[in-house]
């Protein structure tokens, strides 16, 4: 599988999405243009209403979780600071650190689920965000959430789960990463429906935030709501690019060693690795280099145009956007507890 244009063509298509930044969008979000939103998602289901009920002073939440597979790397990273940067824009915002998912799914440890749980914690308050504006909690100890995950299995079914597997499970079976759906992870998954639902049992309108590989995982928690009759109109979905791999894989991945850079890295292997990259890809989506520079939480719309100008060129304003921004990863990767 290849997260490329084409991908993101078919999963619009098949899932009836709305492309950002194409002209299929005519909202913006806490500030944030079509154009700027363009740069750190690519698709969405109901986030326009969403942006209208934020519009509107009515009770809403962005959510966002990670798993606890190691250290974090740079999708993980990125993931995080589009939340800080929803946080900054003035938007209430849940990061869910996915311990319980990590302990069921993959089978980790407790005591170690535990210590990672620690470090992601001041990991994601060094990256600024403000757990006293947001909430930032593990899934651990959460017995109200837990409660919602309970109720809400009772509308939902194995065919439910079998057809929510994201979209990289293919790849994951291939390395060896699991070799089926087993009960654990369906547990897994329905705890992290159960994170967006108890949202909405709140009274809140709910925006999702996750890699379009996981889009179904928003639609499975709609699904089940619908059938529990809550209002699965007011849970939204917003779905980013996959960083692409190294080595020739779709995506930079935990569960996948040698496909990306992380936290755990000595600076002088990020900066070989980065600078190894020939960035021959003949997509602006295929380009790692690229779509790191759109996460970053400083470009906008037009910063990205530029940036995608440049690299086509192959102008030496792309090779100082390269240099600037292999030390801009160092930097944020510093902030992860040695």
């Amino acid at each position: 599988m290849k997260f490329d244009t084409a991908y993101y063509d078919s999963v619009i298509d098949q899932h009836r999405y709305e492309r950002l930044g194409l002209g299929a969008i005519d909202f913006g979000l806490a500030g944030m243009s079509p154009d700027d939103l363009r740069t750190k998602w690519m698709c969405h289901t109901g986030a326009g209403n969403f942006a209208e009920a934020v519009a509107m002073g009515e009770p809403a939440t962005v959510t966002t979780g990670v798993g606890l597979g190691g250290p974090p790397h740079a999708g993980t990273l990125f993931q995080l600071l589009r939340a800080v940067k929803l946080q900054q824009c003035g938007l209430n915002v849940q990061i869910v650190l996915g311990d319980l998912d990590s302990y069921n799914a993959r089978r980790t440890p407790l005591d170690s689920v535990r210590q990672l749980a620690d470090r992601y914690e001041e990991f994601v308050l060094r990256l600024g965000f403000d757990a006293d504006c947001g909430v930032l909690r593990r899934q651990e100890g959460e017995t109200d959430v837990m409660a919602t995950a309970f109720l809400l299995s009772r509308h939902l079914d194995d065919a439910d789960f079998q057809w929510a597997e994201e979209d990289l499970a293919g790849l994951y079976r291939n390395h060896g990463v699991f070799d089926h759906l087993n009960y654990g992870m369906k547990q897994a998954t329905l705890l992290m429906a159960a994170d967006f639902v108890h949202l909405l049992l709140q009274g809140h309108h709910v925006l999702v935030s996750l890699g379009v590989d996981e889009h179904k995982y928003v639609a499975l928690a709609r699904r089940g709501a619908e059938r529990w009759g809550l209002p699965s109109e007011h849970l939204s979905g917003i779905y980013t690019k996959m960083i692409p791999g190294l080595g020739g894989l779709p995506k930079m991945s935990k569960s996948i060693p040698g496909s990306g850079i992380d936290a755990s890295l000595p600076g002088e292997d990020i900066r070989a690795l980065l600078g190894a990259d020939a960035d021959t890809a003949p997509s602006e989506d295929g380009s790692a280099l690229l779509q790191m520079y759109a996460c970053l939480p400083e470009v906008d719309g037009p910063a990205y145009d530029r940036a995608a100008a440049a690299r086509r060129a192959r102008s030496p304003e792309w090779l100082a956007i390269r240099e600037q921004l292999v030390e801009r990863i160092l930097s944020l990767f510093s902030h992860w507890p040695k």
